[in-house]
C-alpha cells in the first residue's frame, strides 16, 4: 500500500487532487492511504512516518513547498519521492537542490498526475534494490543493494561501502557487479563500483558523494559516465 502526503493550503485543489489519487488508484486496483496537511508547520510538528511520496504545494505560507522539501530531505528523508504543485513555473532550479525533478502546473489535469505518479512507483520499486547474501572470514551478512553507496576493491578484497557501515569480503569486481547487475550501479573506475542514486555531483575526474566522500573516476570513463549520470537525472523528469 503506498503511502502519500499531500501539504496544499487551498481547499478546492485539496478536494481536486484528492479525487484524482481516488480515480488513479480505483484503476491500478490498489489500495493506499493519503494524508493532507493545511501547511508545512503542521506537517513538521506531526511528522508522518513511511512515506512514499510527498505532494508539497511550492506557495504556502510561512514554510513554502521549498524549504518544506529541504527540512524532509535534511531531518527525515534523503530519498523520498517529491512532486511540487504550483502555479509557476520559476523553481525548476530550485528543485534540482533538493533532488525534487517533478512539478504539476496548476490547475492540475489528471493525466499529468497520473504520468507522475506512475513515475514515482516505479523509482520506489527500483530503490527497493534485492537482497545480497554474502560472506567473509568472520562473517555472514545479508545486505541491500539500495543501501550501498558504492564499492571499491584492493586486489581480490572488496569493500562495501553502504549508509551506515563497511563490510570487506575476498571477491572480484566483476563477480559482485554480477550479482548485483542493476543499471543504477556503474563503474567509474576498474576499482570502483558506484551507485548513482547517492551521487550528489560529477566535476573533473571525481564524484562527490552525498556524504561529501570523494570517488575517483578515470580519465578513460569519465566521458561516459557523466552520460550515464546525466540521463540517471533525466530519467525522473
Amino acid at each position: 500500500m503506498k503511502k502519500i502526503v499531500l501539504c496544499e493550503d487551498e481547499l478546492s485543489q485539496q478536494k481536486l487532487i484528492k479525487g484524482y489519487i481516488e480515480k488513479i488508484f480505483e484503476s491500478r486496483n490498489e489500495e493506499y492511504e493519503l494524508l493532507i496537511y493545511i501547511n508545512g508547520e503542521s506537517l513538521i510538528k506531526d511528522y508522518p512516518e513511511n512515506v512514499d511520496i510527498f505532494l508539497l504545494d511550492i506557495q504556502l505560507e510561512e514554510i513554502d513547498g521549498m524549504n518544506l522539501a529541504r527540512k524532509i530531505r535534511n531531518m527525515y528523508d534523503k530519498n523520498v519521492e517529491i512532486i511540487f504543485t504550483t502555479s509557476l513555473i520559476d523553481y525548476v532550479q530550485e528543485g534540482y537542490e533538493v533532488r525534487a525533478y517533478r512539478y504539476l502546473l496548476k490547475p492540475i489535469k489528471l493525466d499529468d498526475l497520473e504520468r507522475h505518479l506512475i513515475s514515482c512507483f516505479n523509482e520506489i520499486e527500483r530503490n527497493k534494490g534485492k537482497e545480497l547474501i554474502l560472506s567473509s572470514k568472520t562473517e555472514i551478512f545479508k545486505i541491500n543493494t539500495a543501501d550501498i553507496c558504492y564499492i571499491e576493491v584492493l586486489k581480490r578484497e572488496i569493500t562495501i561501502h553502504t549508509k551506515t557501515s563497511e563490510h570487506s569480503i575476498n571477491m572480484t569486481m566483476d563477480s559482485i557487479e554480477g550479482k548485483i547487475n542493476q543499471k543504477n550501479f556503474h563503474r567509474c573506475h576498474k576499482s570502483y563500483l558506484i551507485n548513482l542514486d547517492y551521487v550528489e555531483k560529477v566535476k573533473q575526474y571525481v564524484v562527490i558523494m552525498e556524504n561529501k566522500e570523494e570517488v575517483p573516476v578515470s580519465r578513460y570513463r569519465f566521458k561516459e559516465f557523466k552520460n550515464v549520470y546525466l540521463e540517471s537525472l533525466l530519467s525522473v523528469l
